[in-house]
């Protein structure tokens, strides 16, 4: 039995981001973009940890049933990211501004091992893996009045299916968060869901598919034709596997501690064999970037370690040399713990970018230095400054986006700024 269940263990993990990704798939319609013309606020409940930097697009393909057809135009108004993400996570293509000799232009997805079709030989062919690929578009976008533009930029990038009489009825989201969609799932559904999902979404590694057939979890499965001790090998693994994702004990070589702040070096985006890693960030933040394109610095804790609470007042400095080195900006974000939602606030303000101090509408000191305050009630004399922290969740956590890192910031060498209590 112990066999039994430390394959079935295993093979939850291994699932674990596939699950995810269908939860965040109900609802959609496979047949184009779906714009955010908007930045998203504390009532968008779909994705967590959002950025408020950027619009984004969110578009999904059917590759099983028909390849689609992208067109990038030549856009050179703004910074944008088109990735290309599996049913697992991983990015597997990326196009935009960082990559010009992979932007503009005309595409074909198409299942891995399908003929192209007649007529469209003359389209780079970009062959994947995976039937259910997600695209996260994200257009660089300063502040609500630079909705116009980027709006009118997120309709000259299109996704549509080839066949669009062939896209299949998505099954309509239920109202739950992802996370919480995978994490509800008892072993008799998710490992059924998991079974459904891989016909068109296989396991690639070998190893696992030797656990796959161990447990029965094979094309037509049926958990009424598993053996009693299949079953009860699937009920404890995933009892043991959940315990591990939602532990978030990510595996240190990714990460980088430095004045209470986490600087992530690695495995989001693009995660090997590192499968727990994986299960992990689909948790915790679902459509993660490859670092190149952002890295990702966050903090739960003030300099001293305690826990970010809406019970204490704190401050950010930032030097005049000791700002984020990005290519194109950075942002500064808050949101709900354990939610990972931005937080409902007096001035709807749930980040702070580089835009924000271009504009003047973030006070720097006469140094060139930038103090943020961040309360749950608004400081005395200093509330354009003020990054409001949650009301009704007591705990929040900040996040730092350098978009198009720096070598430096890549390899962990940038120092993040103070957060003290005060």
């Amino acid at each position: 039995m112990g066999h039994l269940t430390e394959a079935a263990k295993k093979l939850y993990i291994y699932a674990f981001p596939l699950i995810v990704t269908e939860g965040t798939h109900r609802g959609a319609d496979d047949k184009g973009f779906e714009h955010f013309r908007k930045f998203p606020d504390d009532r968008e409940k779909r994705i967590v940890k959002l950025n408020m930097d950027t619009l984004y697009s969110l578009a999904w393909t059917q590759l099983a049933n028909t390849p689609y057809l992208v067109h990038i135009p030549e856009i050179r108004e703004r910074y944008y990211l088109f990735p290309v993400m599996d049913a697992y996570t991983n990015v597997v293509a990326t196009f935009g501004t960082r990559t010009p000799e992979h932007a503009a232009g005309d595409y074909l997805l198409l299942l891995e091992g399908d003929p192209v079709p007649a007529g469209y030989e003359g389209y780079e062919i970009i062959r994947l893996p995976d039937s259910l690929n997600s695209i996260l578009l994200r257009i660089e976008t300063r502040g609500s009045e630079d909705y116009p533009l980027v709006n009118r930029l997120q309709d000259s990038i299109t996704i549509r299916p080839l066949y669009p009489e062939r896209v299949q009825p998505v099954p309509a989201a239920d109202g739950r968060t992802p996370s919480a969609f995978a994490e509800e799932l008892d072993a008799r559904d998710y490992f059924t869901l998991f079974a459904e999902l891989a016909a068109h979404n296989p396991i690639r590694d070998p190893e696992y598919l030797n656990y796959a057939a161990a447990l029965g979890i094979t094309p037509g499965f049926d958990w009424d034709a598993l053996t009693p001790e299949q079953q009860k090998a699937l009920e404890q693994g995933r009892r043991e596997a959940l315990a591990l994702v939602v532990k978030n004990g990510r595996n240190p070589a990714y990460f980088k501690q430095k004045n209470g702040w986490t600087a992530i070096l690695g495995g989001v985006g693009s995660y090997g064999t590192d499968y727990l890693q994986r299960a992990q960030t689909a948790y915790s933040g679902w459509g993660a970037n490859l670092i190149a394109d952002s890295a990702y610095v966050t903090t739960y804790t003030d300099h001293d370690g305690g826990l970010l609470t809406n019970q204490h007042s704190y401050r950010l400095h930032i030097a005049p040399d000791g700002y984020p080195h990005a290519a194109v900006f950075w942002s500064l974000t808050l949101y709900g713990e354990p939610s990972r939602y931005p937080v409902p606030n007096p001035i709807d303000r749930f980040s702070v970018n580089t835009y924000d101090v271009e504009s003047g509408r973030i006070k720097q000191n006469p140094d060139g230095s930038l103090d943020i305050f961040i309360s749950a009630a608004a400081p005395a004399g200093e509330t354009a400054n003020w990054l409001p922290a949650p009301q009704e969740e007591e705990h929040f956590s900040l996040a730092i986006r350098i978009y198009w890192p720096d070598e430096q910031t890549i390899g962990g060498n940038w120092d993040p700024p103070t957060l003290e209590r005060i």
